[in-house]
């Protein structure tokens, strides 16, 4: 399976880097570039934090739960042999889609508020962001080439 998976990733470089790849690291290419020109790394450091304090990455990993639901949306009717794994889904990207909402709603209030978003939930952003880059090419190859 992970060999598999390696091979669509390496059979596919644009979709990955258009779907993947722009969302979750062009911003942080972008700070990197901005920084540098005008103030250096110790800039690059403070915006890069500031660029996630808020969890942020909420909104990409938003993105990204769509576009698997989308593509499970899409196999269903095509894939009747990965119904199951379609089913799941769909119901993951739907709960992980209203769960990512409510801390974006959360943050927004808190930041609005000029309190501090918790160290935890911006982990947490992160960390569903990493899962997320790798289980929506899994998912989209499965349900593409299967």
């Amino acid at each position: 399976m992970t060999a598999s998976y390696l091979a669509q990733l390496q059979n596919n470089p644009g979709w990955f880097a258009i779907n993947v790849l722009v969302p979750v690291l062009l911003p942080f290419a972008v700070i990197a570039a901005v920084a540098t020109a005008t103030g250096g790394w110790r800039l690059f450091v403070r915006m890069l934090k500031k660029s996630i304090d808020g969890g942020q990455l909420f909104w990409v990993a938003l993105g990204m739960m769509a576009a698997t639901g989308y593509d499970a949306f899409s196999a269903y009717q095509s894939r009747p042999h990965l119904r199951e794994l379609i089913g799941w889904t769909l119901g993951s990207c739907v709960v992980g889609a209203f769960f990512s909402s409510i801390f974006i709603a959360v943050n927004t209030a808190r930041t609005s508020q000029s309190q501090t978003v918790s160290t935890r939930v911006i982990w947490i952003s992160v960390l569903v962001t990493i899962v997320m880059s790798y289980f929506y090419p899994l998912l989209h190859f499965t349900f593409s080439w299967c």
